[in-house]
């Protein structure tokens, strides 16, 4: 049996480059296509296995407001984890965030991904990828998406993940007004700003094709081109500072500037690292949480 011990694995927040609502289904799930990426901005999950202790998931977490109880995706991954491989051991886990919630960058679903990785890795259970994404998608629909750990283009629910095979590091600032919204809101006021859908709607916008992402990565087109989100203009009648911060991230420099997911985070584009931290510093001087990252070929928990 081995000892216990604590490993730390970086979970890296996501960006949605682009984000299309295509239809919804028969069950009220809206269908998705979305290119995806992973920044470097990280939280970080630490896990001491436990053998005398059986079953048992303790998750601490050092922001205040973060459930630690079981609706947390990370205690539901854990425990999923166990329950499929039969793997018989107790858990603490502790959640550093960095990756504010509520924002719209995917910390709670990369943070569960990240617990599903690294217990695969500290087990030896040897499950693929896809097994472990299949296993996430039933945690929350961008964990498959942060399994991989990739630039990916994203469809369905969150469970259809094709990983691009190369990707450049790109400099962005991401600035946040400092509380999210609610995505069940968000998409409500997306539906009724739209006829009520049948299955299949399709976007009025073709979402970027293969194409202009290959003439992207291949240095033929920019990415302010590629960039679209199909819920920001709800998203800006219940945060209009959303339209503030956009303002502000070109006003500093950026090429484009686009919010991510269901919000409430906001990310524009630099041509260089040096402009990126320039912009954020100056956004930060306004009162407003600002970071500059680059986007990840590979994020460290996936490598």
């Amino acid at each position: 049996m081995a000892p216990a011990l604590t490993m730390a694995v970086l979970a890296p927040a996501k960006i949605n480059l682009s984000l299309r609502v295509i239809g919804r289904r028969a069950d009220g799930y809206h269908l998705l296509q979305s290119l995806m990426v992973p920044v470097s901005l990280y939280d970080e999950v630490r896990l001491t296995v436990t053998h005398g202790d059986a079953g048992r998931i303790q998750l601490l977490c050092d922001a205040p407001g973060v459930p630690c109880g079981e609706d947390n995706l990370v205690c539901q991954a854990a425990r999923l984890f166990l329950a499929r491989t039969g793997v018989e051991a107790g858990l603490r886990i502790d959640l550093l965030k960095q990756i504010p919630p509520g924002s719209g960058l995917g910390g709670g679903s990369s943070d569960a991904a990240a617990t599903l990785t690294a217990l695969n890795r500290r087990f030896g259970t040897h499950r693929s990828a896809a097994q472990l994404a299949s296993w996430g998608a039933e945690v929350g629909a961008d964990v498959p998406f942060f399994v991989y750990g990739r630039p990916a283009w994203v469809e369905g629910v969150g469970e259809v993940v094709t990983p691009l095979d190369r990707w450049p590091a790109v400099s962005l600032v991401v600035a946040f007004p400092g509380s999210g919204v609610s995505t069940a809101e968000i998409y409500r006021r997306y539906d009724a700003a739209i006829p009520p859908p049948g299955r299949g709607r399709v976007s009025l916008t073709k979402p970027p094709s293969a194409t202009s992402i290959a003439q992207f990565i291949s240095g033929e087109r920019s990415l302010p081109e590629l960039l679209v989100n199909d819920l920001e203009a709800v998203a800006a009648e219940v945060r209009p500072e959303l339209r503030f911060l956009k303002t502000l991230l070109v006003k500093f420099g950026a090429e484009g500037a686009v919010m991510t997911g269901s919000g409430s985070a906001v990310f524009g584009i630099w041509s260089t690292r040096a402009g990126a931290e320039k912009a954020a510093a100056e956004v930060r001087g306004r009162g407003i949480w600002a970071v500059a990252v680059e986007t990840l070929a590979v994020s460290p928990a996936a490598a």
